[in-house]
Protein backbone atom coordinates (compact mmCIF):
# COMPACT_ATOMS: atom_id res chain seq x y z
CA UNK A 1 0.00 0.00 0.00
CA UNK A 2 1.34 3.69 -0.86
CA UNK A 3 -0.71 6.87 -0.41
CA UNK A 4 0.13 9.70 -2.34
CA UNK A 5 0.04 13.43 -0.17
CA UNK A 6 -0.58 15.25 -3.18
CA UNK A 7 -4.15 14.02 -3.86
CA UNK A 8 -5.04 11.63 -1.19
CA UNK A 9 -5.66 8.85 -4.16
CA UNK A 10 -4.03 4.77 -2.56
CA UNK A 11 -2.25 2.18 -4.50
CA UNK A 12 -2.41 -0.94 -3.28
CA UNK A 13 -1.10 -4.54 -4.91
CA UNK A 14 -2.13 -8.54 -4.35
CA UNK A 15 -2.38 -11.20 -5.75
CA UNK A 16 -5.79 -11.12 -7.69
CA UNK A 17 -5.59 -13.09 -11.09
CA UNK A 18 -6.37 -10.67 -14.30
CA UNK A 19 -9.99 -10.21 -14.57
CA UNK A 20 -12.47 -8.11 -16.91
CA UNK A 21 -13.01 -5.88 -13.94
CA UNK A 22 -9.03 -5.46 -13.75
CA UNK A 23 -6.35 -6.92 -11.83
CA UNK A 24 -3.69 -7.20 -8.33
CA UNK A 25 -2.64 -3.22 -8.93
CA UNK A 26 -5.85 -0.62 -7.97
CA UNK A 27 -6.15 2.65 -7.18
CA UNK A 28 -8.33 3.92 -4.15
CA UNK A 29 -10.37 7.25 -3.14
CA UNK A 30 -9.63 8.55 0.30
CA UNK A 31 -12.72 6.63 1.02
CA UNK A 32 -11.74 3.29 0.05
CA UNK A 33 -13.73 3.37 -3.26
CA UNK A 34 -11.84 1.72 -5.95
CA UNK A 35 -11.08 4.67 -8.69
CA UNK A 36 -9.50 2.12 -11.02
CA UNK A 37 -7.95 -1.20 -11.52
CA UNK A 38 -4.86 -2.06 -13.79
CA UNK A 39 -3.91 -5.50 -15.49
CA UNK A 40 -0.02 -5.97 -15.33
CA UNK A 41 0.06 -7.31 -18.44
CA UNK A 42 3.93 -8.30 -19.59
CA UNK A 43 3.94 -11.14 -21.61
CA UNK A 44 5.31 -13.01 -17.68
CA UNK A 45 2.98 -15.04 -15.14
CA UNK A 46 3.07 -12.25 -12.37
CA UNK A 47 2.78 -14.29 -9.37
CA UNK A 48 1.83 -11.63 -6.95
CA UNK A 49 2.82 -8.02 -5.83
CA UNK A 50 4.94 -7.65 -3.05
CA UNK A 51 5.01 -3.89 -3.00
CA UNK A 52 4.27 -0.54 -4.37
CA UNK A 53 5.21 3.09 -4.99
CA UNK A 54 3.15 5.83 -6.92
CA UNK A 55 4.55 9.46 -8.21
CA UNK A 56 4.38 11.64 -11.44
CA UNK A 57 1.79 9.48 -13.29
CA UNK A 58 3.43 6.12 -13.15
CA UNK A 59 2.91 3.66 -10.35
CA UNK A 60 6.41 1.05 -10.05
CA UNK A 61 5.20 -2.25 -8.97
CA UNK A 62 7.70 -4.56 -7.08
CA UNK A 63 6.41 -8.42 -7.58
CA UNK A 64 7.69 -11.79 -5.55
CA UNK A 65 9.08 -12.86 -9.21
CA UNK A 66 12.04 -9.88 -8.58
CA UNK A 67 10.39 -7.39 -11.07
CA UNK A 68 9.63 -4.27 -10.73
CA UNK A 69 6.85 -3.05 -13.17
CA UNK A 70 6.52 0.30 -14.43
CA UNK A 71 2.70 0.79 -14.80
CA UNK A 72 1.24 4.35 -16.51
CA UNK A 73 -1.72 5.92 -14.88
CA UNK A 74 -3.12 6.90 -18.18
CA UNK A 75 -2.59 4.39 -20.78
CA UNK A 76 -1.88 1.51 -18.16
CA UNK A 77 1.07 0.12 -20.27
CA UNK A 78 3.39 -1.91 -18.42
CA UNK A 79 7.36 -2.06 -18.94
CA UNK A 80 9.38 -4.39 -17.24
CA UNK A 81 12.30 -2.74 -15.75
CA UNK A 82 13.93 -5.08 -13.70
CA UNK A 83 13.96 -8.93 -13.83
CA UNK A 84 15.65 -11.80 -11.97
CA UNK A 85 15.70 -14.97 -10.28
CA UNK A 86 13.35 -15.27 -7.14
CA UNK A 87 14.51 -17.97 -4.79
CA UNK A 88 17.70 -19.34 -3.66
CA UNK A 89 21.06 -19.03 -5.24
CA UNK A 90 21.94 -18.49 -8.91
CA UNK A 91 24.53 -21.50 -9.49
CA UNK A 92 24.71 -21.79 -12.99
CA UNK A 93 26.38 -19.21 -15.72
CA UNK A 94 26.94 -20.66 -19.45
CA UNK A 95 28.30 -17.54 -21.77
CA UNK A 96 27.36 -18.10 -25.45
CA UNK A 97 30.98 -19.12 -27.54
CA UNK A 98 30.32 -16.09 -30.14
CA UNK A 99 27.43 -13.70 -28.95
CA UNK A 100 27.48 -11.10 -25.78
CA UNK A 101 24.51 -12.98 -24.69
CA UNK A 102 24.73 -15.39 -21.49
CA UNK A 103 22.22 -18.03 -19.73
CA UNK A 104 21.89 -18.27 -15.33
CA UNK A 105 20.29 -21.45 -13.57
CA UNK A 106 19.41 -20.33 -9.80
CA UNK A 107 17.74 -22.58 -7.40
CA UNK A 108 13.70 -20.91 -8.19
CA UNK A 109 14.26 -23.47 -11.48
CA UNK A 110 14.43 -21.39 -14.12
CA UNK A 111 17.10 -20.33 -16.52
CA UNK A 112 17.21 -17.20 -17.94
CA UNK A 113 18.50 -16.04 -21.41
CA UNK A 114 20.77 -11.94 -20.82
CA UNK A 115 21.45 -9.52 -23.20
CA UNK A 116 24.22 -7.49 -22.02
CA UNK A 117 24.22 -4.88 -24.49
CA UNK A 118 20.83 -4.35 -24.16
CA UNK A 119 20.68 -4.84 -20.04
CA UNK A 120 17.75 -7.08 -20.29
CA UNK A 121 16.49 -10.42 -19.70
CA UNK A 122 15.77 -12.16 -23.44
CA UNK A 123 14.03 -15.40 -22.48
CA UNK A 124 12.82 -17.66 -19.37
CA UNK A 125 12.30 -21.33 -19.38
CA UNK A 126 10.64 -22.97 -15.97
CA UNK A 127 12.27 -26.62 -15.41
CA UNK A 128 10.04 -27.40 -12.54
CA UNK A 129 12.99 -28.53 -10.27
CA UNK A 130 15.75 -26.65 -8.96
CA UNK A 131 18.76 -25.78 -11.51
CA UNK A 132 22.37 -26.19 -10.50
CA UNK A 133 24.76 -25.43 -13.65
CA UNK A 134 24.02 -24.72 -17.30
CA UNK A 135 26.53 -24.74 -20.48
CA UNK A 136 26.20 -23.90 -23.52
CA UNK A 137 28.21 -26.28 -26.73
CA UNK A 138 30.52 -24.92 -28.51
CA UNK A 139 28.41 -24.25 -31.73
CA UNK A 140 26.01 -22.38 -29.03
CA UNK A 141 23.02 -24.52 -30.46
CA UNK A 142 22.36 -26.31 -27.75
CA UNK A 143 22.16 -25.78 -23.96
CA UNK A 144 22.72 -28.52 -21.32
CA UNK A 145 21.27 -27.90 -17.88
CA UNK A 146 22.23 -29.79 -14.61
CA UNK A 147 19.35 -30.53 -11.93
CA UNK A 148 19.90 -30.62 -7.95
CA UNK A 149 17.14 -33.73 -8.41
CA UNK A 150 20.16 -35.88 -10.80
CA UNK A 151 18.26 -34.77 -13.74
CA UNK A 152 20.13 -33.20 -16.84
CA UNK A 153 18.48 -31.83 -19.79
CA UNK A 154 19.42 -30.64 -23.13
CA UNK A 155 17.62 -27.83 -25.34
CA UNK A 156 17.79 -26.65 -28.79
CA UNK A 157 18.64 -22.84 -28.70
CA UNK A 158 16.57 -21.86 -31.35
CA UNK A 159 13.55 -23.43 -30.33
CA UNK A 160 14.07 -24.23 -26.74
CA UNK A 161 12.74 -27.41 -27.14
CA UNK A 162 13.88 -30.15 -25.47
CA UNK A 163 16.42 -32.66 -27.22
CA UNK A 164 16.69 -35.22 -24.76
CA UNK A 165 17.27 -35.65 -21.46
CA UNK A 166 18.13 -38.29 -18.43
CA UNK A 167 18.41 -39.09 -14.55
CA UNK A 168 20.87 -41.34 -13.99
CA UNK A 169 21.93 -39.99 -10.69
CA UNK A 170 19.79 -39.18 -7.37
CA UNK A 171 21.89 -36.54 -6.24
CA UNK A 172 22.64 -32.40 -7.33
CA UNK A 173 24.48 -32.61 -11.03
CA UNK A 174 27.31 -29.83 -9.92
CA UNK A 175 28.70 -29.57 -13.43
CA UNK A 176 28.19 -30.24 -16.65
CA UNK A 177 30.64 -29.48 -20.22
CA UNK A 178 30.33 -30.26 -23.94
CA UNK A 179 33.73 -31.27 -24.93
CA UNK A 180 35.08 -29.01 -27.73
CA UNK A 181 34.51 -32.20 -30.40
CA UNK A 182 30.90 -31.48 -29.54
CA UNK A 183 30.96 -34.90 -29.39
CA UNK A 184 30.37 -36.21 -26.01
CA UNK A 185 28.90 -34.71 -23.21
CA UNK A 186 30.29 -34.90 -19.44
CA UNK A 187 27.77 -34.82 -16.30
CA UNK A 188 29.22 -34.09 -12.83
CA UNK A 189 27.29 -34.94 -9.78
CA UNK A 190 27.38 -35.14 -6.34
CA UNK A 191 27.74 -38.78 -6.35
CA UNK A 192 31.33 -38.43 -6.19
CA UNK A 193 30.62 -39.41 -10.13
CA UNK A 194 31.52 -38.05 -13.86
CA UNK A 195 29.32 -39.41 -16.81
CA UNK A 196 30.25 -39.44 -20.45
CA UNK A 197 27.25 -39.48 -23.02
CA UNK A 198 27.94 -39.49 -27.03
CA UNK A 199 25.71 -37.26 -28.20
CA UNK A 200 26.62 -38.99 -31.52
CA UNK A 201 24.24 -41.69 -30.86
CA UNK A 202 20.88 -39.38 -30.55
CA UNK A 203 18.60 -37.62 -28.05
CA UNK A 204 18.71 -41.54 -26.11
CA UNK A 205 21.51 -40.53 -24.08
CA UNK A 206 22.78 -43.76 -23.03
CA UNK A 207 25.55 -43.12 -20.52
CA UNK A 208 28.63 -45.04 -22.11
CA UNK A 209 30.98 -44.73 -19.44
CA UNK A 210 31.91 -42.78 -16.62
CA UNK A 211 34.97 -41.86 -13.71
CA UNK A 212 35.64 -43.63 -11.07
CA UNK A 213 37.55 -43.53 -7.83
CA UNK A 214 36.96 -40.12 -7.58
CA UNK A 215 37.70 -39.31 -3.58
CA UNK A 216 34.57 -36.49 -3.47
CA UNK A 217 31.87 -34.48 -4.93
CA UNK A 218 32.51 -32.78 -8.23
CA UNK A 219 32.90 -29.23 -8.19
CA UNK A 220 34.46 -28.08 -11.54
CA UNK A 221 35.09 -30.08 -14.81
CA UNK A 222 37.35 -29.00 -17.96
CA UNK A 223 37.90 -30.50 -21.30
CA UNK A 224 40.99 -30.47 -22.55
CA UNK A 225 41.25 -28.85 -26.09
CA UNK A 226 41.39 -32.35 -28.06
CA UNK A 227 38.62 -33.90 -25.76
CA UNK A 228 40.59 -36.63 -25.26
CA UNK A 229 41.17 -35.50 -21.22
CA UNK A 230 38.82 -33.96 -18.59
CA UNK A 231 40.56 -32.29 -15.26
CA UNK A 232 37.63 -32.35 -12.36
CA UNK A 233 38.34 -30.51 -8.71
CA UNK A 234 36.49 -32.03 -5.88
CA UNK A 235 34.78 -31.39 -2.66
CA UNK A 236 38.39 -33.31 -1.27
CA UNK A 237 40.38 -29.98 -2.98
CA UNK A 238 42.01 -32.55 -5.29
CA UNK A 239 42.72 -31.86 -9.02
CA UNK A 240 42.29 -35.14 -10.73
CA UNK A 241 42.88 -35.63 -15.19
CA UNK A 242 40.60 -38.69 -16.38
CA UNK A 243 40.64 -39.89 -20.16
CA UNK A 244 38.04 -39.41 -22.41
CA UNK A 245 35.21 -41.63 -22.36
CA UNK A 246 36.92 -44.34 -20.53
CA UNK A 247 37.26 -42.72 -17.31
CA UNK A 248 40.49 -44.35 -16.39
CA UNK A 249 42.72 -41.66 -14.34
CA UNK A 250 45.91 -40.41 -15.48
CA UNK A 251 48.41 -40.53 -13.03
CA UNK A 252 51.44 -39.54 -15.71
CA UNK A 253 52.00 -35.93 -14.79
CA UNK A 254 53.87 -35.74 -18.04
CA UNK A 255 50.93 -35.91 -20.08
CA UNK A 256 49.20 -33.95 -17.80
CA UNK A 257 51.69 -31.20 -18.11
CA UNK A 258 51.56 -31.24 -21.93
CA UNK A 259 47.54 -31.11 -21.91
CA UNK A 260 46.21 -28.08 -23.57
CA UNK A 261 42.90 -27.53 -21.99
CA UNK A 262 39.85 -25.87 -23.85
CA UNK A 263 38.97 -23.74 -20.72
CA UNK A 264 39.77 -23.77 -17.64
CA UNK A 265 37.47 -22.59 -14.36
CA UNK A 266 39.20 -24.87 -11.77
CA UNK A 267 40.23 -23.17 -8.27
CA UNK A 268 43.14 -25.74 -8.07
CA UNK A 269 46.29 -26.67 -9.69
CA UNK A 270 50.01 -25.40 -9.91
CA UNK A 271 48.66 -22.92 -12.30
CA UNK A 272 46.49 -21.20 -9.80
CA UNK A 273 48.34 -21.59 -6.78
CA UNK A 274 48.22 -17.62 -6.57
CA UNK A 275 44.86 -17.32 -5.96
CA UNK A 276 44.65 -18.32 -2.78
CA UNK A 277 45.89 -15.42 -0.03
CA UNK A 278 47.34 -15.98 3.32
CA UNK A 279 43.83 -15.96 4.99
CA UNK A 280 42.04 -18.17 3.31
CA UNK A 281 40.28 -21.23 4.23
CA UNK A 282 40.46 -24.09 1.16
CA UNK A 283 36.46 -22.81 0.71
CA UNK A 284 36.87 -19.30 0.73
CA UNK A 285 37.74 -19.18 -3.29
CA UNK A 286 34.38 -20.55 -4.50
CA UNK A 287 35.29 -20.03 -8.64
CA UNK A 288 37.44 -19.22 -11.41
CA UNK A 289 37.74 -18.75 -15.27
CA UNK A 290 40.40 -17.91 -17.22
CA UNK A 291 40.27 -15.59 -20.03
CA UNK A 292 39.63 -16.54 -23.53
CA UNK A 293 43.02 -15.29 -24.52
CA UNK A 294 44.74 -17.32 -21.32
CA UNK A 295 46.26 -14.12 -19.96
CA UNK A 296 44.11 -13.70 -17.00
CA UNK A 297 42.33 -15.59 -14.58
CA UNK A 298 39.47 -14.11 -12.65
CA UNK A 299 37.86 -15.75 -9.28
CA UNK A 300 35.13 -15.74 -6.97
CA UNK A 301 35.29 -16.10 -2.98
CA UNK A 302 32.82 -16.57 0.31
CA UNK A 303 33.41 -12.46 0.72
CA UNK A 304 31.53 -11.22 -2.18
CA UNK A 305 34.88 -9.84 -3.79
CA UNK A 306 35.67 -10.67 -7.90
CA UNK A 307 39.65 -10.94 -7.81
CA UNK A 308 41.59 -10.56 -11.32
CA UNK A 309 44.73 -12.50 -11.92
CA UNK A 310 47.71 -13.04 -14.28
CA UNK A 311 47.40 -16.55 -15.74
CA UNK A 312 49.11 -18.32 -14.69
CA UNK A 313 49.79 -17.21 -11.42
CA UNK A 314 51.94 -20.08 -9.84
CA UNK A 315 53.81 -18.22 -6.87
CA UNK A 316 51.95 -17.90 -3.93
CA UNK A 317 49.77 -14.65 -2.78
CA UNK A 318 49.72 -13.63 -5.89
CA UNK A 319 49.19 -9.62 -6.84
CA UNK A 320 45.78 -8.91 -8.05
CA UNK A 321 43.16 -6.21 -8.55
CA UNK A 322 39.65 -6.78 -6.51
CA UNK A 323 36.47 -5.67 -7.34
CA UNK A 324 33.55 -5.41 -4.80
CA UNK A 325 29.82 -5.04 -5.18
CA UNK A 326 28.69 -8.26 -4.11
CA UNK A 327 26.54 -8.37 -0.49
CA UNK A 328 27.48 -12.38 -0.26
CA UNK A 329 29.51 -14.98 -0.85
CA UNK A 330 29.89 -15.96 -5.20
CA UNK A 331 28.89 -18.74 -7.02
CA UNK A 332 29.84 -18.76 -10.20
CA UNK A 333 32.15 -16.29 -13.01
CA UNK A 334 32.60 -16.39 -16.29
CA UNK A 335 34.49 -14.44 -19.11
CA UNK A 336 32.33 -13.59 -22.04
CA UNK A 337 33.08 -14.53 -25.59
CA UNK A 338 35.99 -11.88 -26.75
CA UNK A 339 37.11 -11.34 -22.97
CA UNK A 340 34.77 -8.14 -23.48
CA UNK A 341 32.93 -9.00 -20.12
CA UNK A 342 32.95 -10.85 -17.03
CA UNK A 343 29.72 -12.40 -15.20
CA UNK A 344 29.38 -12.91 -11.48
CA UNK A 345 27.01 -14.45 -9.88
CA UNK A 346 25.61 -14.12 -6.23
CA UNK A 347 24.52 -16.88 -4.36
CA UNK A 348 22.58 -15.04 -1.21
CA UNK A 349 22.38 -12.05 -2.82
CA UNK A 350 20.81 -13.69 -6.09
CA UNK A 351 21.93 -11.04 -8.29
CA UNK A 352 24.41 -10.86 -11.80
CA UNK A 353 26.84 -8.75 -12.23
CA UNK A 354 28.53 -7.63 -15.48
CA UNK A 355 31.53 -6.35 -15.36
CA UNK A 356 33.53 -4.50 -18.44
CA UNK A 357 36.96 -5.73 -19.14
CA UNK A 358 39.03 -2.70 -20.07
CA UNK A 359 42.31 -3.39 -21.00
CA UNK A 360 44.94 -1.64 -19.97
CA UNK A 361 48.98 -1.18 -20.91
CA UNK A 362 51.28 -2.95 -18.39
Amino acid sequence: MYTTLRDGLIVTGGKERPSKDGGALKLWDQELKRCRAFRLETGQIIDCVRSVCRGKGKILVGTRNAEIIEVGEKNAACNILVSGHMDGPIWGLGTHPSRDVFLSAAEDGTVRLWDIPEKKMLNKVNLGHAARTVSYSPEGDMVAIGMKNGEFIILLVASLKIWGKKRDRRSSIQDIRFSPSCRYLAVGSNENAVDFYDLTLGPALNRINCCRDIPHFVMQMDFSADSNFIQVSTGAYKRLVYEVPSGKQVTDQMVIDRTTWATWTSVLGDEVVGIWSRTTDKADVTCACVSHSGLNVVTGDDFGMVKLFDFPCPEKFAKHKRFLGHAAHLTNIRFTSGDRYVISAGGDDRSLFVWRCVHAPH
